[in-house]
């Protein structure tokens, strides 16, 4: 980072310190006389020391260590200096703003501020969830209607015992927090009597709530979050704690759980790791913290890979960074901890979470969307899906909103689960796909109440779409996942489509099944796994660590790149050649260029695609390649010749029904842009050549021969694309479908994540 944008980012955030301090300062003027009000001290000849005496006392005689100790170190070093006033009091003037609007400081503004102010969020992987997300999941992961807590009993609601072992500022504990107190507000009015909302407010922010993370300064907000809830409350204790990371022995954060519930805290907040304290209403105490047995550990975890550069801990110096992994690798390792590290942290925060919780205890949880088909998340997917009713997927369609964080436009979901221990479970698991995500809070509480409402539409029905709607909205579909679908890991079929017709054809072919929408059209069709007639090639690492691409003709031809502006038709010629490498690269392991060759093919799909635009996701080159980013397919189908099954094979994937099955396999990254892992791919079912009559196969094979030049436009063109709705007819006659496949065409091309708009 430049020197001048780390002393911006440190200026930002000293100031908004200042400015939580001076409307914690005010709020408590407003109901100890002792305490000088902000205006007046603003006001004051020299605004520095007025604050500086006002914050100082009280520290010393009424505490709120965590608010006020580190505003105060700030302050010392402002007394004096040029301009400082001026400063201080155009920040007091907007605290003052502020708790002017006594609603405002129930609503987590600090952290608002702080997740746009955050630079270092990529190497953290701290993106922090929107307030709406966050009301979203605990208005469905709390819910009054699952029993087993008496929301009207402020001991019962004492006993609960909630975490969030990644939680930055505090937002999911903040929506945990009203989530209770409404719940306690609707059960007590329900009985006749008054709520106890300081009592409620007091049990939670002292016993219920506890919070880890590894930055200070997020800790700090949280603690003012929770706060200023209810600021007429005093409390004497918070459960927020910060956690050592890197230093001598490096220590990893929450990840420490994985060994325990017994974890060091941080003492040095600004400093490096050294003796342990932990964050309480009365200030920091050093000693470790034991976390107790949960009933609902609640988290977006940083979601940091270690592919593509290795972020894991990216904060960290590299050579400290380094240490960091080995010890997660190892500690993942020697524990049996059901998680991979490629998926990145996320994936080793839920297994840590699910090792703190109790019976009956409940998972709620941001994570990336590729959980729910990406290879790296598969031990995930498996530990939620055997020991967890998986009550909730939530994903959102909405074009450019695929996320439910800050500051990121990566594709996540909402993921809510109830412990079941062993006793597998046969209800199935509600996907929500939303068209238009929540705004604000109370839109919030609006769509949790249609998706407890909701039963879902069954994939497996004939037709039919249940909405998510309002009179004035319409906020997306659900659909249901059998149980047994969940725990073999098949999460993402009912989630990969926001029209749930799509999702259900998608459903239906990977059974062998053609199910038309809007025509009633039923087929069978003998489908096969890509592995079974085909060899999926090297990735692109393979091929840079055996490989220079070169334009000087080799034995090695390659096909390089994909721009779409110019790779147009299914058939295509090499443009580059390759050169074997004589040594490895510097921190790679050198690949054998013949033994790589041997997997080179002439049949290419795509390794990643931007499905806007996007045109083919198949090729056929004229003579075997090896690619960067396609994956080269050797085909083998005893009975079918090798360069007419690479025909039909191209033709299928390049058909709506080919794109459509492809589409569902996808890893989302961000939006439109998905990858095509290789393990997927070779799981992928698609049409099986062999059981094409000879007629079939000669049709479908000149039909290539006469389609396959010709220019195909973009994905979000099918509908009005008369070169796919040509291979459409084709691959349709070769199944003997009685079907052009027109509104396949048109569902496809009005699917948010190709057109960027909202069907219709």
């Amino acid at each position: 980072m430049p020197r001048i944008d780390a002393d911006l980012k440190v200026c930002r955030i000293a100031s908004l310190t200042l400015t939580n301090a001076m409307i914690f300062q005010q709020v408590l003027a407003a109901r100890d006389a002792r305490v000088e009000s902000l205006s007046r001290a603003v006001n004051a000849e020299n605004v520095a020391e007025s604050l500086l005496r006002t914050w100082t006392f009280i520290l010393e005689e009424i505490d709120y260590v965590p608010i006020f100790t580190t505003a105060t170190e700030i302050m010392k070093d402002m007394v004096g200096v040029a301009g400082a006033d001026a400063a201080l009091k155009r920040l007091g003037e907007a605290a003052l703003r502020i708790t002017g609007r006594r609603a405002a400081l129930r609503h987590d503004l600090m952290g608002r501020i702080y997740h746009r102010l955050l630079a270092d969020a990529k190497y953290f992987g701290a993106f922090y969830t929107t307030v709406p997300a966050a009301t979203l999941l605990l208005k469905l992961t709390l819910d009054p209607a699952d029993g087993g807590v008496d929301w009207s009993d402020l001991e019962q609601i004492a006993k609960l015992r909630i975490a969030d072992l990644a939680c930055g500022t505090g937002t999911l504990l903040k929506a945990s927090l009203q989530t209770i107190v409404e719940n306690h507000v609707r059960a007590r009015a329900e009985m006749g009597k008054l709520p106890d909302l300081k009592g409620v407010h007091k049990a939670l922010v002292e016993k219920v709530l506890w919070g880890l993370d590894v930055v200070p300064f997020a800790i700090h907000l949280a603690g003012s979050a929770l706060a200023l809830h209810e600021p007429d409350v005093e409390f004497g204790e918070m459960n927020l704690s910060t956690l050592p990371i890197g230093g001598r022995k490096n220590k990893l954060g929450s990840l420490e759980l994985l060994t325990g519930r017994n974890v060091s805290v941080q003492a040095d907040l600004f400093g490096p790791v050294t003796a342990p304290a932990r964050l309480t209403g009365m200030g920091e105490v050093h000693d470790k913290i034991d976390i107790p047995q949960l009933d609902l550990c609640v988290m977006n975890p940083p979601f940091t890979r270690s592919v593509g550069g290795n972020l894991l801990f990216g904060h960290a110096a590299k050579n400290e960074r380094k240490r960091m992994q080995t010890a997660l690798k190892k500690l993942v390792a020697s524990r049996g901890v059901p998680a991979s590290i490629t998926a990145g942290l996320g994936s080793v925060f839920v297994a840590a979470g699910h090792q703190m919780l109790g019976p009956s205890g409940k998972m709620s949880l941001v994570l990336p969307r590729a959980l729910l088909s990406g290879v790296a998340w598969t031990d995930t997917r498996l530990l939620l899906g055997n020991n967890y009713h998986v009550k909730y997927i939530i994903v959102s369609h909405q074009p450019g909103h695929w996320n439910f964080s800050e500051n990121t436009k990566l594709s996540e979901c909402l993921i809510v689960a109830d412990w079941i221990g062993a006793d597998h479970t046969a209800k199935p698991t509600k996907v929500i796909n939303l068209w238009t995500k929540p705004k604000t809070s109370v839109e919030a509480l609006t769509v949790a109440s249609l998706i407890r409402k909701a039963a879902g539409a069954s994939l497996d029905a004939p037709s039919g779409s249940d909405e998510l709607r309002t009179p004035a909205m319409k906020y997306g579909e659900i659909t249901q996942i059998p149980a047994d679908e969940i725990r073999k890991g098949n999460w993402n079929e009912g989630a990969a489509f926001a029209q749930t017709e799509l999702g259900r054809t998608a459903h239906g072919l990977r059974k062998g099944k053609v199910r038309l929408p809007g025509t009633g059209t039923t087929a069978k069709v003998t489908m096969v796994k890509l592995k079974a007639i085909a060899t999926v090639g090297p990735d692109r690492r393979d091929i840079h660590d055996g490989f220079n691409v070169t334009d000087q003709e080799t034995e090695y031809p390659a096909f390089w790149g994909h721009d779409t502006e110019t790779v147009h038709g299914i058939a295509q010629r090499p443009n580059k050649h390759l050169l074997a490498l004589p040594r490895a690269h510097r921190g790679r392991n050198l690949r054998d260029a013949h033994l790589l060759w041997t997997r080179a093919g002439r049949l290419l799909i795509c390794e990643r695609m931007r499905l806007t635009t996007a045109r083919l996701s198949a090729v056929v080159v004229s003579k075997p390649v090896l690619s960067n980013t396609w994956w080269p397919l050797a085909t083998d189908a005893p009975g079918v010749n090798h360069r007419n099954l690479d025909k039909m094979l191209a033709m299928w994937l390049n058909s709506s029904l080919g794109l459509l099955s492809l589409i569902a396999a996808r890893v989302d990254t961000e939006g439109a842009w998905v990858d095509l892992k290789k393990p997927i791919l070779e799981e992928l079912v698609v049409i099986d050549p062999r059981e094409l009559s000879a007629d079939a196969q000669k049709s479908l094979c000149a039909a290539y021969d006469e389609l396959s030049k010709l220019e195909i436009q973009a994905l979000p063109q099918i509908a009005d694309d008369v070169v796919r709705a040509r291979i459409d007819k084709a691959v349709a006659a070769a199944l003997g479908l009685k079907d052009d496949l027109s509104v396949l065409r048109m569902l496809l091309g009005a699917e948010p994540i190709i057109s960027m708009h909202l069907p219709g």
